[in-house]
């Protein structure tokens, strides 16, 4: 039998490892050169230009403003998922473009070669966002249309944002989390059976208090689907079927959560934030009946206008 105190050692051990993992996952951050080299390449094929976020506590935000080829009046702030950076989105960016948007992308902190330390699970990201939107309205005409696609954390923030004040026209939220320790719970019972199940309970406490202690992260807050009811912005939900990092019931949770104008796609093909990559047609004309639902007259051009 394993002496208990040997048994909460390994407990604290694992706790702090993956504390570290969650907050800063330095072992996702990419080459600096490599992604300085991607990000001018992507500017100069999409004629694009820098895009700055500053933070409200002091972090500086790098990113990209693809304009439209033509000038529509609308535009949407793409914010990357939990520990990447806004190459997610060097290719998934073409059905906003095709649908006459200006594109707005940026590294969130601590990611690709924004400033920052501490990952925050879309806690600070949230207020990251709003100043985001505040840099792309400075961009764009006056009374332009902007609005937030986020995909798995970067959904999670958009939830957070707009539910807690953040202002956009309309929101698209791809394969997000409800409830960041939840999911940590799943990732666990799912991606390490090895664990004895009756330590991963103690193992999920311990990682959440360790990441407090640690990094002054309060995962407690990082809870989307308690934002959900105030959300006032029309929103767009996406899953796959057969999402295995982020289970499908969470995204059903935040829909139903929410009592704004909303709709809710779940596609049979891909895993976890594959929707447009596997099924690019039925996501693109989904998205554009959406947008033209919710936007209507505001189209500049008629590119998305309702169908008659």
């Amino acid at each position: 039998m394993v002496p208990a105190a040997l048994l909460v050692a390994a407990v604290v051990m694992a706790a702090w490892y993956f504390a570290g993992v969650i907050a800063q996952p330095s072992w996702r951050k990419p080459d600096a050169q490599q992604h300085a080299t991607s990000l001018a390449e992507l500017m100069a094929r999409s004629n694009g230009a820098p895009f700055e976020v500053r933070t409200t506590d002091g972090l500086r935000l790098t990113g990209l403003h693809l304009p439209a080829r033509t000038q529509n009046n609308q535009a949407v702030i793409m914010v990357h998922g939990y520990g990447g950076n806004l190459l997610e989105y060097a290719t998934q960016f073409k059905p906003w473009h095709d649908l006459g948007f200006d594109v707005f992308l940026y590294d969130q902190r601590a990611s690709g070669a924004s400033e920052g330390d501490v990952l925050t699970a879309g806690i600070r990201e949230s207020d990251d966002l709003k100043q985001a939107v505040i840099a792309a309205r400075a961009q764009m005409p006056a009374g332009a249309a902007i609005g937030v696609y986020g995909r798995s954390g970067g959904g999670a923030t958009a939830v957070l944002f707009a539910g807690q004040g953040g202002s956009a026209d309309f929101l698209v939220v791809d394969c997000a989390y409800s409830d960041f320790i939840d999911v940590l719970r799943f990732r666990l019972d799912h991606d390490y059976a090895g664990v004895p199940a009756v330590l991963r309970p103690a193992l999920l406490q311990a990682t959440v208090a360790l990441v407090k202690l640690r990094f002054n992260v309060d995962l407690e807050q990082a809870r989307p689907l308690v934002a959900a009811p105030a959300i006032r912005t029309p929103v767009m939900f996406i899953n796959t079927a057969i999402d295995t990092a982020v289970p499908p019931s969470m995204t059903l949770a935040l829909h139903a959560a929410v009592t704004a104008p909303k709709r809710l796609h779940t596609y049979p093909l891909g895993g976890h934030g594959e929707a447009y990559m596997r099924q690019p047609e039925q996501f693109t004309e989904d998205l554009r009946q959406y947008l033209a639902d919710t936007l209507g007259s505001r189209s500049a051009t008629g590119t998305i206008s309702s169908r008659p």
